[in-house]
C-alpha cells in the first residue's frame, strides 16, 4: 500500500476556485484529476470568507442529497426492491456521502494527513474547532487591524468591538460537521477577511455566536505552523505554512521518509539557526 492510497482513503479533496477565474489550465487539471470545484463567489483576497460559506453549504447539499438517495435505496429494499441496484455507495470517490469533519488550508500549505487522520479519529464529533488558535495568550495576541492600508484591516463597520474571539489560523483548521451547520443556520454578514469571522460566530460573544450551546472552545495545536521555522521541515508538523511551489515536492519527500520511519523522523537537533529561532519564540519575539 502506497503513501497516498493508504492516507487518502475516506478523505476527499477541492481546490476551491472562484467561477469567474475560471481557464483552460484549470479545467485541464479538473479533467486530470477531478478535484477542482468552482464556487458562485467573487474572486479575490477579500472574498475569501463568502467564498468558503459558498463551499460549505455546497458541501451540505452534497450531503444531505446522498442521505436522501441512502433512504430511498433502504425504502426501495424495504419494499422488496433489494437487488443490486438498492446500494448508495458510489464507484466515484468524487461523491461526498457524509462527513464528520471539514478543512480548509491555503493553497501554500502542506497537510500531512500520516499524522492528522489518526489524530482526528479520536476527536470528538461535536462542537470541534482546531488550528492554531490567536487566542489572546502568549505571544498569540490578536486585535482587529483598522489601519486601511494594511492587508488584515477590519473596517469597523463590519466588527466593531477592540478584540477579537479566539480563531484559528486560516493555514489549516478542521471543523466539526455540526458547527458547519450552524454557520449555515442564518445569513452571516461578509468580511473582507476570512480566519477571524470563524470565531467571531463560533467563539464570539451572544450577539455574535451562532453555535448551539453557547461559544466554543477551540483546541490549540502548535504542530500547526502559521510562519516558517528553522528548518522549515519538522518531522512533527501537521500544517505547514508559506511552503512556494518549489518546496512542495521536497517537503512530500521529506513526509514520505518521515512517515517510513527515516531518517527525518527523528529531531534534526537544535543547532544554532534553530537554537536561536527557539530562543526568540520562547520570548515572544517570533511567532512560531
Amino acid at each position: 500500500m502506497t503513501y497516498e492510497t493508504q492516507y487518502r482513503h475516506g478523505v476527499s479533496i477541492r481546490f476551491i476556485v472562484s467561477r469567474e477565474s475560471r481557464c483552460e489550465e484549470v479545467d485541464a487539471e479538473q479533467a486530470q484529476h477531478g478535484d477542482i470545484l468552482y464556487i458562485d463567489a467573487p474572486a479575490g483576497y477579500h472574498n475569501l470568507w463568502r467564498k468558503a460559506l459558498c463551499f460549505l453549504a455546497w458541501l451540505e447539499d452534497q450531503a444531505a442529497a446522498a442521505a436522501g438517495r441512502a433512504g430511498d435505496a433502504e425504502a426501495g429494499e424495504g419494499a422488496g426492491g433489494g437487488g443490486g441496484g438498492g446500494s448508495s455507495s458510489s464507484s466515484n470517490s468524487n461523491v461526498i456521502a457524509r462527513y464528520d469533519f471539514v478543512m480548509h488550508a491555503d493553497d501554500d500549505s502542506f497537510v500531512r494527513l500520516d499524522l492528522l487522520l489518526p489524530l482526528m479519529a479520536t476527536w470528538p464529533r461535536q462542537r470541534h474547532y482546531w488550528g492554531y488558535i490567536w487566542d489572546g495568550t502568549g505571544n498569540r495576541v490578536t486585535a482587529p487591524i483598522r489601519n486601511p492600508a494594511n492587508k488584515s484591516h477590519m473596517p469597523a463597520a463590519q466588527y466593531p468591538l477592540d478584540y477579537y474571539p479566539p480563531f484559528a489560523s486560516g493555514c489549516g483548521f478542521v471543523l466539526s460537521r455540526d458547527l458547519v451547520l450552524a454557520l449555515l443556520s442564518r445569513p452571516l454578514p461578509d468580511y473582507r477577511l476570512l480566519d477571524p469571522p470563524f470565531g467571531i460566530h463560533l467563539c464570539g460573544p451572544p450577539e455574535y455566536c451562532v453555535a448551539p450551546g453557547g461559544p466554543v472552545a477551540p483546541v490549540h495545536d502548535e504542530r500547526v505552523r502559521p510562519y516558517r521555522p528553522l528548518p522549515t521541515f519538522r518531522p512533527d508538523t501537521l500544517v505547514q505554512h508559506y511552503l512556494r511551489s518549489e518546496e512542495m515536492k521536497p517537503f512530500w519527500e521529506q513526509s514520505l521518509e518521515a512517515a517510513r520511519g527515516g531518517p527525518a523522523a527523528s529531531p534534526s537537533g537544535a543547532g544554532s539557526p534553530e537554537a536561536l529561532y527557539n530562543t526568540l519564540v520562547s520570548l515572544g519575539l517570533l511567532r512560531r
